[in-house]
């Protein structure tokens, strides 16, 4: 009996030698991706998280450094659908440190798509335009043409978004030129169709998601419920509130398998809104707090991630300015090694002519000092930087008045990237009508937005909002 149970366990043993190096899955950066929307489409993103963090650990004795890269860009991705944008950015970051090792562009224009993507969530709209540039750029250098379209697509969506919510109408429409020459989408045909709802022609925006809704089924879940999301608000102008609601519920169930929270929060509150219309104040109420919680939820999320990229901008600006310095100290000690020859040199042959010879010493460091003095500007004014809507503004902004900075977002950690530039501008005293320029919107939405933020911060109401922030 004994020899029977030692030769059971000497089997097991054997077994699971043999077994555990089939279990351990190899995939190409294809299979990989292709799996990981497979698994997100379906709804299982744990189970699509999971994947890939296998496939890193996978991949550690294998040295594999691009299915690593690939892997961390993809839970980069997963993680931002889930509204864990720290998470998300610690992954893209171990990424884009790995990246030195390839010059895979498929690779490279995923990443930067993806701080891209997370940006324009955190408000970050100027570093998110920057970086689908870098994304755009490299996914021209794809080969694959069917990759290439398929990220150029995407990258080409989110500066469409970024230039709406900067209401620059030429970028806009030049954008949508270039997305509309990769291919015609349902988002292609949702987004003619929303303009024309804007403008309440109602028969050709309806024209145009029939188009959408067409082809939906070609593409992903993703555009399906954007497409039936846009169908609800033709119903709700139609004010057929019921058919509307149907679409919103069918756009709903797809936002929750793809677990795309933003988009949950949004229908949720596009759900309340028609419920109100039909005088419904308990389902109203119901997905109202839904809406609340969730979008409360969203803004908690984006606050915690919110110090990753603006830290990493303030490195990136001291790198660059420790670099500067650096340059400008070599200029210099050329200059004082240039200039204390000549003055060896003029000193041996001008030595009866001590009072010239004084005068050009005197002569020659006083323009050393005005050059070296020259070298050492860090940055342009504030208000260039304000003017010119620079995305370094608030990297300055910080250095020239730290104490304000920190007792503001200390005080008032709820403030999100915006809010904290606009209290910026009012901190130097800008007028409502020179931010409005410089922002390039009107003054009443100045205006607003000054409530909005007064609302925040729980300023009475005769409190001087200006004056206030001049003394915090």
């Amino acid at each position: 009996m004994f020899l029977n149970c030692y030769f059971k366990k000497a089997f097991y043993v054997l077994f699971l030698f043999l077994i555990l190096p089939l279990s351990a899955q190899t995939y190409t950066i294809n299979e990989l991706d292709s799996i990981t929307e497979k698994y997100r489409t379906e709804g299982n993103i744990l189970k699509s998280i999971s994947l890939n963090k296998d496939a890193i650990k996978g991949n550690g004795k294998k040295n594999n450094i691009e299915i690593s890269i690939a892997a961390h860009i993809n839970l980069g991705g997963l993680l931002w659908y889930l509204h864990k944008y720290k998470e998300s950015l610690n992954h893209l970051e171990i990424a884009e440190d790995q990246l030195e090792k390839t010059k895979n562009p498929f690779l490279i224009a995923k990443l930067y798509g993806e701080y891209g993507r997370n940006y324009a969530s955190l408000g970050l709209i100027n570093q998110s335009t920057e970086n689908l540039n870098k994304s755009i750029f490299y996914s021209q250098k794809i080969k694959n043409k069917s990759q290439r379209e398929k990220l150029l697509y995407y990258h080409y969506t989110w500066k469409l978004q970024n230039f709406e919510e900067l209401h620059v109408v030429d970028s806009v429409n030049a954008v949508f030129k270039k997305r509309l020459e990769l291919t015609a989408q349902p988002l292609t045909y949702v987004h003619i169709a929303e303009k024309f709802l804007k403008n309440k022609e109602l028969d050709s925006a309806e024209n145009y998601l029939n188009k959408a809704i067409k082809i939906s089924g070609d593409y992903s879940p993703y555009q399906k419920s954007m497409t039936l999301l846009a169908f609800g608000k033709l119903y709700l102008e139609k004010k057929e509130y019921e058919k509307a609601l149907e679409y919103y519920f069918q756009s709903l169930a797809l936002s929750q398998q793809l677990s795309r929270k933003n988009d949950i929060t949004n229908t949720y509150k596009a759900i309340s809104d028609t419920y109100k219309l039909m005088n419904d104040d308990v389902k109203k109420n119901e997905f109202l707090e839904k809406y609340s919680d969730s979008k409360d939820s969203i803004d908690e999320s984006e606050r915690e991630a919110l110090r990753i990229p603006v830290d990493k901008i303030i490195s990136k600006e001291t790198k660059k300015e420790k670099k500067e310095r650096t340059q400008a100290y070599i200029i210099i000690g050329i200059i004082l090694l240039v200039s204390a020859a000549i003055l060896v040199v003029l000193t041996r042959k001008y030595i009866k002519k001590q009072k010239e010879t004084e005068e050009i010493i005197i002569e020659t460091l006083h323009e050393t000092d005005e050059l070296k003095s020259k070298l050492n500007v860090a940055f342009d004014e504030l208000s260039k930087l304000a003017s010119t809507n620079d995305p370094f503004f608030l990297t300055r902004f910080k250095e020239v008045y730290p104490e304000f900075y920190e007792k503001l977002t200390s005080t008032y950690p709820h403030l999100t990237a915006n809010d904290i530039r606009f209290s910026a501008f009012l901190r130097l005293n800008l007028s409502t009508k020179t931010i409005a320029q410089y922002k390039n919107i009107s003054i009443r939405t100045i205006e607003s937005r000054k409530y909005r933020l007064r609302k925040k911060l729980e300023l009475p109401s005769d409190v001087d909002l200006n004056k206030w922030m001049m003394e915090l």
